[in-house]
């Protein structure tokens, strides 16, 4: 046999009968200590009187009389302003060519005006196309004016 495997095989049968020896006297129980127990002396249960319910009289409480307010007169809500939306298809500076842009817009069947403002002096008119209530519709037709007219126009509000 080869020494290496000799070895091995006693040290196994050293640590074997080691086990043998020392186990059982680790395991026999001798340093366990069962649970202590000890009585404790309790008192008996007080005695109490046996409970009893008392009637009460109701209090009465004084009634009173709650005069009604009258209603007064209100006055109705500002309407908050329908919100709708233009469609911008021109910005001019002279209102001649506002005009003709509008009046060949409306001749193709479209509701068009023309929106008057004033910066630093200088008025510029703008053409759209509207008003409507939903935007899906400006969208929709501003699609189809950017095929069909080329125009670049953009959805505003109104007013």
């Amino acid at each position: 046999m080869e020494a290496p495997l000799q070895q091995r095989i006693v040290g196994a049968i050293v640590l074997v009968t080691l086990g043998v020896i020392f186990i059982p006297a680790l395991l026999d129980g001798s340093g366990y200590q069962s649970r202590q127990t000890q009585d404790i002396k309790v008192k008996d249960k007080p005695d109490f009187p046996p409970l009893t319910q008392k009637k009460l009289k109701p209090i009465p409480t004084p009634v009173e009389k709650i005069q009604l307010e009258q209603e007064k007169a209100l006055t109705p809500k500002a309407k908050k302003p329908i919100k709708s939306f233009a469609l911008q298809i021109g910005t001019f500076s002279s209102n001649e060519s506002a005009l003709k842009m509008r009046d060949k817009y409306r001749k193709q069947g479209y509701t068009t005006f023309i929106s008057k403002t004033s910066n630093k002096g200088k008025n510029s008119y703008k053409v759209r196309i509207g008003p409507e209530l939903e935007r899906k519709v400006l969208d929709k037709l501003k699609r189809d004016l950017k095929k069909s007219h080329k125009i670049d126009a953009y959805v505003v509000n109104y007013p």
